[in-house]
């Protein structure tokens, strides 16, 4: 084979194809989808283009079937709404307007950029989270391993030496022989309680009972609201300023909130009220799930007619809100669990070191 065919051959041109659909692989289709568009290509050889690139195998058999909706004279959103794990509704909305008014690119190019901040958003979340939990992982195995290794060795040199235990080691010495008779059912029960809990979480009876905890609890039940607020205020800006009217603006969040039963109710709610006649922000305070700041700036946009503009600006408030408190509870995390890990292995060492110290005293 000559040089030239062996790197064409082998050039990095396209990403590996892979089986699951990925935000990346979604993120990467709206993208594709717009640039297309706005360049004067036909919708449905867009959509087919779109299919052909994408690098999800799962996604593109899902865009396939779009493409043959659409071909068969179905429009887009129409189509897409028929793939509701792969579409979340607001999308589906979003989309039904860029087809309605003609701006599908500007459309397309705002839920993306929507969708990119909001994945950024959660990202900054999950990495501020992680130091702690690593912490937290390793201070539980470094406890359990001396349980179930260390300790039964010096347990079994007391044993053999007829030794009295003091109080705080017979406690230790006890913990550690039913760690080590039990350590694998416990492993067990752990794992099925958090599958158990996993599954719990899959049902509004389980989310709804565990975000109204949540909400109760400080920091917690902040975190919760401030993350509300700001999927609130930037989701309601990005459909109003999509063009869709307000009342299904309000059908579309609660799509925004399927996993959060409790302000997906709030939201149902609202929309009932706004479509009796009273004010989105009045109807807001009525719940008293949302911010009186969120109010307040919801009846300055309704007064002033420019309510998308002004959740626009609203929004980055609580990002801003929502990763400051996330900084703040990582920081009062940090020094308990190296405060709780220090304490728990100073007891451990102290619990082995003491019989052997009053050993050494009664030798002399």
């Amino acid at each position: 084979m000559a040089f030239e065919d062996w790197f064409i051959a082998r050039a990095r041109v396209s990403s590996k194809p892979h089986g699951r659909t990925t935000l990346d692989d979604k993120m990467s289709f709206f993208q594709q989808l717009s640039t297309l568009v706005s360049s004067g290509t036909p919708l449905l050889q867009a959509l087919q283009i779109c299919a052909d690139q994408n690098q999800s195998l799962k996604f593109r058999k899902v865009l396939g079937e779009i493409v043959s909706r659409v071909s068969a004279g179905s429009t887009v959103h129409a189509a897409a709404a028929e793939f509701p794990k792969i579409f979340q509704s607001y999308w589906v909305e979003v989309i039904r307007t860029g087809e309605i008014t003609g701006q599908m690119s500007l459309v397309l190019l705002e839920l993306n950029k929507q969708i990119q901040d909001s994945r950024l958003t959660a990202r900054k979340i999950s990495g501020a989270m992680m130091y702690p939990i690593i912490m937290l992982a390793i201070a539980v195995l470094a406890v359990t391993a001396m349980l179930w290794f260390v300790v039964p060795t010096f347990a079994q040199m007391f044993e053999d030496m007829g030794a009295e235990l003091p109080g705080i080691t017979q406690f230790v010495v006890d913990a550690s022989d039913f760690i080590v008779a039990y350590g694998i059912y416990i492993v067990l029960g752990i794992i099925g309680a958090i599958v158990a809990f996993r599954q719990y979480m899959k049902t509004d009876f389980g989310r709804r009972k565990v975000i109204g905890i949540g909400l109760a609890v400080p920091m917690i039940g902040e975190l919760i609201v401030q993350a509300a607020m700001y999927r609130f205020s930037s989701n309601t800006s990005l459909l109003l300023k999509s063009g869709i009217p307000m009342l299904e603006t309000l059908s579309a969040m609660e799509g925004v909130f399927q996993t959060n039963p409790i302000y997906r109710e709030a939201i149902a709610h609202v929309q009932n009220r706004v479509s009796s006649g009273r004010p989105l922000g009045t109807s807001l305070e009525e719940t008293g799930l949302f911010t009186p700041m969120i109010s307040n700036m919801v009846r300055i946009g309704e007064e002033s007619g420019q309510l998308a503009s002004v959740m626009e600006q609203t929004a980055p408030y609580y990002k801003e809100k929502m990763e400051s408190l996330i900084a703040k509870v990582t920081k009062l995390l940090e020094p308990v669990i190296i405060m709780g890990m220090g304490v728990t292995v100073a007891g451990l060492m102290m619990s082995i070191y003491l019989p052997m110290f009053e050993m050494a005293g009664k030798i002399n």
